[in-house]
């Protein structure tokens, strides 16, 4: 307006037409003054020129306008100090960026924007507001952290007409909150200004422009009242800032972020795609490695993508989960380089990896975006570098062995990292650039395609020479597979024969032979390992029963042995045998009448000491567990050894219970055990049976294969005996309706009937 003034004012004192346009020019030269100082110089030269012309050509008649030139050059001295972008044209987009004509001003303070803009386009200047220029994009340092709040302010100079239906304004990523004025007008806002969390400081501003509001052909001024997040940081900070139709700005937008999500679908598909192999096939483990690191960055990225906020999710969470992704992304990576060529794991990436989970732990129990941004910058992203020299390491290694999957992915490596450095430099403000890890990620997705195709190739080869000779190796194998179970049945023939002779030498050994028919005795015995020889199915291991009769001081007494030596199959029953040999060597030697002159404790003493020394001569490698025992005839009185046999049962009246409650004695061959000897007795009454088990009574399997679950819990046995009445066979089948053995099994009955007269002594 006030050029049009000043032209009015020289064709009002007469200046010639051509002459005026010499100041219009001027006017229009004006527009692109880049700052005040240039602003002063290029106005003194061209107007010393114009003035020149114009003026002394005819000074006799044009000296009365000099108070006009005077009032004009102080006028627009002042006005020339203003950086005002003049738009030629609305109908596309304007970049309203910062240049080297026109710039942005920022005062760290908290103005009314709706009365600054008023003020402003009512023709006040002057307004003692200490505005600085300010380059957008980019961050404003501020040199005081209480300050909260700053006013932006964009002035431009509308074109004359457009023909968009509709106008908006761009304004890139702010920190934080804002509120965004037009001609002193509220034409848009995002956040709560008066909330403590941060909720859109990386999401690109886009307010339509009601019609009528821009004034045509002059000046307007663009008011943004922003709130910072981060301490010293305030302003537009990324992104650009433009003014134009809105439908080409809205066009451009989404055109850049759907072109994104275009790229992920392709990253997501090979993620999956990995992920698939890696369920197939669970050795290789890097599928899974590069699975879910291509998982994570597709949802990064997404997370970088503005059509998030159109997923209705709190800002705060959405910030959790991108930090969360950072903190582990680069682990996941470098652990995959090393599993893929096979490296070992290094102490230093123990310990990085240990640092990583504790950032990502503090992420997840933590709402403070503000820690999450110094522990991002200041450690997360430090310590990358290590994480990086590693990889390289391994891959720089494979590539001098001339490896060319090291090649191929070194070069998607050195790619990918290029382009997250500059994404870095730009997430900490220190340059204005695009997101570009999207795009670049796309060539390490190619060269570990690559890789692949290679790996399918190599496999084609080596399928296809395969084929050439299959039928070859299918025969030469048939035959050494024949030839190796030939062997092999012939060692188990022998295998057997050797079952054999030893289940020959233990069968007699372990014999019921007691002939009383006061004191009865059963056996029961079910040994775990069973075997064919010669079309019959016998058994072996390490369980014996033996009962007989002794004569001490002319009293009648049942004697018992039941042991279960240590090992299965032939190791067990090799004990087995040392036991038979020496209790049936005992036996016969205690028929002797010089050695009936002894009292029960002391030949139970004897026998006892006997069968130590001899399971102590094999120094460990064998021992046994035994329930060793006396029954006076007359009287029903038993006396017994326990040498770490599970507890002996009586069962009276229809109910069983222990007779013992304690651990006394070791397992027999065990040194010093002598010296813990303790022999036990307990009355019986008529009616009374006496039952004894190896431990293969309580071992039992009594969940299924997937959840294997031992018995731990002895008085099962007791619940059995009572089941079964004390009847062996019924106990044995109780005992398997419980669970299954996992151990040689066997009992022994003793029953007390001193009215009986008859003996009914019967194997099982």
């Amino acid at each position: 307006m006030f050029f049009y003034f000043t032209l009015w004012i020289t064709k009002r004192i007469g200046f010639p037409k051509d002459r005026r346009s010499r100041f219009w020019g001027f006017e229009k030269n004006l527009n692109r003054i880049p700052n005040v100082f240039v602003s002063l110089s290029v106005f003194a030269t061209t107007m010393f020129r114009n003035f020149y012309k114009s003026f002394f050509c005819n000074v006799a008649n044009r000296i009365s306008i000099f108070p006009a030139f005077l009032f004009y050059f102080l006028i627009l001295s002042a006005l020339s100090s203003e950086s005002i972008q003049k738009i030629s044209s609305l109908d596309e987009i304007v970049s309203l960026d910062s240049t080297e004509e026109h710039s942005w001003e920022i005062a760290p303070q908290k103005i009314d924007p709706v009365s600054f803009s008023d003020a402003y386009l009512k023709g006040q200047k002057n307004l003692n507001i200490p505005f600085e220029p300010y380059n957008v994009p980019g961050v404003y340092k501020l040199s005081d952290e209480s300050v909260q709040t700053a006013i932006i302010v964009k002035k431009f100079i509308a074109p004359e007409n457009w023909k968009s239906v509709g106008l908006a304004v761009r304004l890139g990523t702010l920190t934080d909150k804002d509120r965004t004025y037009l001609n002193g007008t509220l034409i848009g806002e995002t956040g709560d200004m008066n909330s403590t969390l941060p909720q859109a400081y990386d999401k690109i501003r886009i307010y339509p422009i009601p019609n009528g509001l821009i004034r045509r052909g002059e000046a307007n001024i663009l008011v943004i009242e922003v709130k910072k997040y981060f301490q010293k940081e305030i302003g537009i900070e990324q992104d650009k800032t433009a003014i134009g139709d809105s439908i080409l700005i809205q066009k451009e937008l989404l055109s850049t972020e759907y072109i994104k999500i275009l790229l992920l679908m392709i990253y997501t598909t090979v993620g999956a795609y990995f992920l698939l192999l890696y369920l197939r096939r669970r050795t290789d483990r890097e599928n899974l490695y590069y699975g879910v690191f291509t998982i994570l960055l597709v949802v990064y990225q997404f997370l970088r993508n503005q059509v998030k906020y159109e997923l209705g999710i709190e800002f705060i969470y959405m910030k959790k989960l991108e930090y969360i992704i950072l903190a582990v992304l680069v682990p996941i990576f470098a652990n995959f380089i090393r599993i893929y060529f096979k490296y070992p794991r290094k102490p230093v990436l123990n310990v990085l990896d240990g640092l990583y989970v504790c950032f990502t732990l503090f992420y997840i129990v933590s709402n403070e975006v503000t820690y999450y941004n110094f522990i991002n910058k200041n450690l997360v992203q430090y310590g990358w570098i290590p994480y990086l020299g590693i990889v390289l390491d391994y891959l720089i290694r494979r590539v001098i062995a001339k490896d060319r999957d090291a090649l191929l992915i070194l070069i998607g490596v050195l790619i990918t990292v290029s382009a997250a450095l500059l994404d870095t430099l730009g997430a900490r403000n220190v340059i204005v650039f695009p997101r570009i890890v999207g795009y670049s990620f796309l060539f390490f997705v190619l060269s570990i395609a690559t890789i692949l195709a290679n790996k399918f190739v190599r496999l084609n080869e080596e399928v296809e020479e395969l084929n050439e000779d299959l039928e070859k190796k299918v025969e030469q194998r048939t035959e050494e597979l024949k030839l190796s179970l030939e062997q092999v049945n012939r060692l188990k023939i022998q295998q057997d024969a050797d079952y054999f002779l030893t289940s020959l030498l233990i069968n007699p050994l372990s014999s019921n032979k007691n002939t009383s028919d006061v004191i009865k005795t059963e056996f029961y015995t079910k040994q775990k390992k069973s075997f064919e020889f010669k079309n019959k199915t016998y058994e072996i291991g390490g369980d014996i029963l033996i009962s007989g009769n002794v004569e001490l001081f002319e009293k009648k007494y049942v004697v018992f042995v039941n042991g279960d030596a240590m090992g299965k199959s032939i190791q067990g029953a090799g004990g087995a045998l040392v036991l038979g040999t020496v209790f049936n060597t005992i036996l016969t030697r205690s028929a002797i009448p010089s050695q009936q002159n002894k009292r029960p404790e002391r030949w139970l003493e004897e026998a006892f000491l006997e069968l130590q020394k001899i399971f102590e001569s094999f120094d460990g490698s064998m021992y046994i567990s035994i329930v060793l025992g006396l029954v006076e005839e007359s009287t029903g009185l038993l006396y017994y050894i326990n040498a770490e046999h599970p507890w002996t049962v009586l069962y009276r009246d229809g109910v069983a219970s222990y007779i013992e409650d304690e651990l006394t004695l070791r397992k027999i061959g065990i040194p010093e055990n002598e010296e813990h000897l303790v022999i036990k007795n307990f009355q019986m009454f008529p009616g009374d049976t006496i039952v004894i088990g190896s431990d293969g009574r309580d071992d039992l399997l009594i969940g299924n294969e997937e959840n294997r679950i031992i018995n731990e819990d002895q008085n099962q046995f007791l619940k059995r005996v009572e089941e079964g009445c004390a009847d062996l066979r019924e106990v044995y089948d109780r005992i398997l309706k419980f669970g299954a053995l996992l151990d040689d099994f066997s009992l022994l009955k003793i029953t007390y009937h001193p009215k009986r007269s008859e003996t009914d002594i019967r194997y099982l």
